[in-house]
């Protein structure tokens, strides 16, 4: 039953994603990268699931690896989040750190790296760079 809810929110994000870029200032490569990440984040998330969030978060900017924390809200919790664990708990992380090759050289220096993905198919993908 799960995997039916699924395949209609991933075809919903594919049709919508070419407008949320724009709205978010996402690139088309971001958005892209995002899409494909989207079916792992939402595979291992409780079925009542609203968002899923995948945060990556670096030393220094331009490390090859960091942490990286999964995490999930539920339809009419108190609680805002609970860590879950998607399809792959690399490949998505992986693939944003791969993101910063096609990034103009002043957005590169990220340290924190946010995704939140809605059930509806939405998403935010937001850096938070380092104090200058």
């Amino acid at each position: 039953m799960k995997r039916l809810v699924i395949i209609p929110l991933l075809a919903a994000f594919s049709v919508f994603s070419a407008g949320l870029a724009q709205a978010q200032s996402a690139s088309p490569e971001e958005t892209a990268v995002v899409s494909k990440i989207a079916g792992c984040l939402s595979q291992g998330a409780p079925e009542d699931w609203q968002t899923v969030s995948m945060i990556v978060e670096l030393a220094k900017p331009g490390d090859d690896s960091g942490d990286v924390r999964y995490l999930a809200s539920r339809a009419g919790t108190a609680e805002l989040s609970e860590p879950y664990q998607p399809c792959d708990i690399r490949g998505p992380a992986l693939a944003l750190l791969d993101i910063r090759d096609s990034q103009p050289p002043e957005k590169r220096g990220w340290t924190v790296a946010r995704i939140v993905l809605e059930r509806s198919g939405r998403f935010r993908l937001n850096f938070e760079y380092p104090q200058r």
